[in-house]
């Protein structure tokens, strides 16, 4: 496959898996290319099967022009999500589309071993025919911490430290796995399919086991050196606080404002009533608040000043268009959102409230594996091996309510 063919084919695939339902002169307008290499890279991926004509259009001057759509059994992703209470893995089709899901609670500091993630993505390939099964293109893993060269992750809340993850996927997988931070991969989703989508200037700012930020400034993402940029809940809000993290410092915002230090403190004000609370169960605490409990929302009012402090910082170092909230804080939306707006148009600057909008993930809980499968989509088109994989003709699928899969354990591209 020539470079510039490759380039082309990589420009219509994103317009296309953003954007589902184009036409020809849309995806002119998004990529910028010119008619010819928009009609050559379409018809190679019409010709592949990549791409289905799925109806057409009445135009002002009278001519129908064709509606493109990707063909969604084209290729299929294995999506695994480390970050929250709960490892989902999740198989899913071309577009992102959860095809099939299963998940292995956690408790919070708990090691993963590397024998319950493939045993996770064994659980949905397995769902797959052989013919099926040969267009598995990659796994993709969105995780809490943050990741070296060489594929090792140190993420506290798993309690690993320099952990071989990705050498150890790939001595078992005989597919391409891709690693990519939780707060990461999840602005990258929101801003191709969510809250944050076509904005140059925006953040996700991760609330769960641990809290994390992903950032584009002018339609760039911030890794940072080393890809460790997005460590926000490592960011010393008080350092008076009595609160020690499990990095081992004292007043990190993740040891007040992440969801198991949000239990601990409802627990630490209720002493044996708090037995009802279990485990990492921050939707309980939410729903006492909820009640008009007063120690449940003593807590609350002192972890939403603090975040709203912490999404100040933020608002005036990057100014962002967009900030969007996600991960377990999601449950009590209704309860934090007004308590961290409040603070944050306390403390920031005026300038950097300017249009600013503080928005809820529109993607849900299940934004780590849309991230990860998007991570997946985005890392196969820029190898060259993969994009060809993608596009080599195949029998178009029947549609899978009409197939029965075929049970059997089996690891991706092994038949």
């Amino acid at each position: 496959m020539a470079k510039v063919a490759a380039l082309w084919l990589r420009n219509v695939l994103r317009v296309l898996y953003q954007r589902r339902n184009v036409t020809r002169a849309q995806i002119l307008e998004a990529t910028g290319l010119n008619p010819a290499s928009v009609s050559l890279a379409l018809k190679a991926l019409l010709d592949s099967g990549v791409i289905l004509k799925v109806g057409a259009l009445q135009s002002n001057g009278g001519r129908r022009r064709e509606v493109l759509n990707l063909n969604a059994e084209a290729a299929y992703f294995v999506a695994v999500d480390l970050e929250g209470t709960r490892i989902r893995f999740a198989l899913t089709n071309l577009f992102g589309d959860i095809q099939y899901r299963s998940g292995v609670d956690l408790e919070f500091g708990q090691a993963i071993e590397i024998s319950t993630i493939l045993a996770g993505i064994q659980s949905v390939v397995q769902q797959l025919d052989d013919a099926q099964r040969s267009r598995v293109l990659a796994v993709g893993i969105s995780h809490p911490g943050f990741v070296d060269r060489r594929g090792r992750i140190t993420a506290v809340n798993l309690d690993w430290r320099d952990f071989p993850l990705l050498e150890a996927l790939r001595e078992s997988l005989e597919v391409p796995v891709f690693l990519e931070s939780a707060h990461r991969t999840c602005i990258l989703v929101e801003r191709w399919l969510g809250a944050a989508q076509g904005s140059d200037n925006c953040m996700y700012i991760i609330v769960g086991n641990g809290i994390g930020v992903g950032v584009f400034t002018d339609g760039h993402l911030l890794k940072g050196r080393a890809g460790a940029a997005g460590e926000l809940g490592h960011i010393m809000i008080d350092p008076a606080a009595p609160d020690i993290c499990r990095c081992g410092k004292r007043g990190c915002i993740e040891a007040v404002a992440s969801c198991p230090n949000i239990v601990r403190q409802y627990q630490a004000r209720t002493g044996g009533e708090s037995a009802r609370v279990s485990g990492n169960r921050v939707t309980e605490v939410f729903e006492r608040a909820r009640q008009g409990e007063p120690a449940a929302i003593e807590v609350l009012d002192r972890v939403g000043k603090y975040l709203g402090l912490a999404f100040s910082y933020l608002a005036n170092l990057f100014s962002p268009e967009v900030m969007v909230v996600g991960g377990d804080l999601v449950h009590g939306q209704d309860l934090m959102l007004p308590r961290i707006r409040a603070e944050l148009e306390k403390c920031a600057l005026t300038r950097s409230l300017a249009g600013l909008e503080l928005k809820v993930s529109s993607l849900g809980l299940d934004i780590g594996v849309k991230g990860a499968a998007a991570l997946a989509f985005r890392q196969s088109l820029a190898q060259p091996a993969l994009l060809k994989k993608m596009c080599t003709p195949f029998a178009v699928a029947v549609p899978r309510a009409q197939k029965r899969p075929r049970h059997r354990k089996i690891v991706p591209g092994r038949g």
